[in-house]
C-alpha cells in the first residue's frame, strides 16, 4: 500500500541520514526511512536540503508540491516507470473517437458517483427536499446519455454536459452541509468559505495520488483525452481524478463537518483577504479523514475482491494503460453504489 508523507507546515526542513528523511520544525524532529515512503506531498514553506533532494531524485519517490489552495504547483522527477508503447497510443489517439469515449466514460463515471452521494442524502430526508430530488433526476437523464454508446460527444458538448451536472451537483451537496458553513455551490481561485476550502485542498491531495499511479504505470500525466492538451497542467491527471472527487473528497468533507469536530474558526482568510484557507489544525484532522477514505476498502468489480480505494485508484490506471494499448474502449470507470 502507498505510504504517503505529507510536508504542511511553514517552517519544516527536511534533511537526508541514513537512509531516512529527518524532518525538523520548532527544533522538534522526527525521522522517516525512504524506504517505506512512496508519495511526498509538499506545501509552501518546506525547505529540502539539496541532499534530501538528491535522494527522492535517486529513488524515484514521486515528490509533489501543492500551492495553499490545493492547486498543483509542480513536481520532482526523477526514476520513473516507463512503457513506450503506453504512451505512443496515448498519443496517436489523442484527437480521436477513441479518445473522446475514454473522456466520455471518464465524466460517465464522475457523474454517476455524484448521482449517488446525492442519493444517499435523499434517501436519509426521506425525500423531503424537492430540488435534491430534481437534482438527481437531470444528473441521470445526462448519465443516460453518456451511457449510450451510438452517440459519442466531441469535447464542447462533453465539457457542456460535465459543467450542467457539476453546478447541479455541488448546488444540491449544499443539503449535506448545516447553514453555518455557508456552503452554496462550487468557487475556488479562491475558495469563498469553509466547504469550498477543504474540497480544493482535498482535491490537491487526490491529484497527488492520481499522479503516482498514472506515473507508475507509465502513462503521460500531461496528455489528457478530456482536459486534453492544456500547456503546464497534468491533464491526463485530472482525466483519470474525475470519478474519484466525490468518491473520496467530497466524502471526507461531508464526514468531517458531519463528525462536529471543526467550526468556522478553524479557518482563516487568504492574505488578500479574499478567499478562506483551511487552518493548521482542520488541515491535519482533515488529512486523517482524507487517509481513512483512502484506506477504505471496497469491492472493486473487475476483480471482485476488497481493494483499498489507494487500490483502486492504481487499478484503473492499469485499465486504462491496457485499454490504450489494445486500442479497445472496454475502460468501466469505478461507481459506488
Amino acid at each position: 500500500m502507498t505510504t504517503t508523507l505529507y510536508l504542511t507546515e511553514p517552517g519544516t526542513m527536511v534533511r537526508y541520514r541514513n537512509e531516512s528523511l529527518v524532518i525538523t520544525r520548532k527544533q522538534k524532529s522526527q525521522t522517516c526511512r525512504l524506504g517505506e515512503v512512496d508519495l511526498v506531498l509538499v506545501l509552501p514553506g518546506v525547505q529540502f536540503t539539496d541532499v534530501a533532494i538528491s535522494k527522492l531524485l535517486d529513488k524515484g519517490i514521486e515528490t509533489i508540491f501543492l500551492r495553499q489552495d490545493g492547486n498543483f504547483r509542480g513536481r520532482l522527477q526523477g526514476h520513473f516507470a516507463t512503457n513506450p508503447a503506453i504512451r505512443i497510443s496515448q498519443y496517436r489517439v489523442l484527437e480521436s473517437a477513441f479518445g473522446m469515449a475514454l473522456a466520455q466514460k471518464l465524466v460517465m463515471g464522475k457523474i454517476r458517483n455524484q448521482r449517488v452521494l446525492l442519493q444517499r442524502r435523499n434517501r436519509a430526508s426521506q425525500g423531503q427536499m424537492a430540488e435534491l430530488a430534481e437534482a438527481i433526476d437531470l444528473i441521470q437523464t445526462y448519465s443516460y446519455q453518456l451511457h449510450d454508446n451510438s452517440t459519442l460527444l466531441n469535447r464542447s458538448e462533453l465539457m457542456g454536459v460535465e459543467g450542467i451536472c457539476a453546478r447541479t451537483y455541488y448546488q444540491a451537496l449544499r443539503y449535506w452541509f448545516p447553514p453555518q458553513w455557508n456552503f452554496t455551490g462550487r468557487n475556488r481561485r479562491p475558495p469563498l468559505d469553509p466547504i469550498n476550502a477543504l474540497m480544493s485542498w482535498g482535491y490537491g491531495v487526490l491529484l497527488a495520488r492520481v499522479f503516482s499511479a498514472c506515473v507508475q504505470v507509465g502513462l503521460d500525466p500531461y496528455l489528457g483525452f478530456f482536459h486534453a492538451i492544456e500547456p503546464y497542467r497534468p491533464n491526463l491527471v485530472l482525466d483519470v481524478m474525475e470519478e474519484f472527487r466525490p468518491v473520496i473528497v467530497d466524502q471526507a468533507v461531508i464526514s468531517i463537518i458531519q463528525s462536529n469536530v471543526l467550526t468556522p474558526e478553524d479557518f482563516h482568510p487568504s492574505p488578500d483577504g479574499v478567499g478562506v484557507w483551511v487552518g493548521d489544525v482542520a488541515k491535519k484532522l482533515f488529512l486523517a479523514e482524507l487517509e481513512k477514505q483512502f484506506r477504505n476498502t471496497i469491492i472493486y468489480p473487475p476483480q471482485n475482491r476488497n481493494l483499498s480505494m489507494t487500490q483502486i485508484i492504481l487499478e484503473q490506471a492499469r485499465s486504462l494503460g491496457r485499454c490504450l494499448l489494445e486500442l479497445n474502449t472496454d475502460y468501466e470507470a469505478f461507481v459506488i453504489k
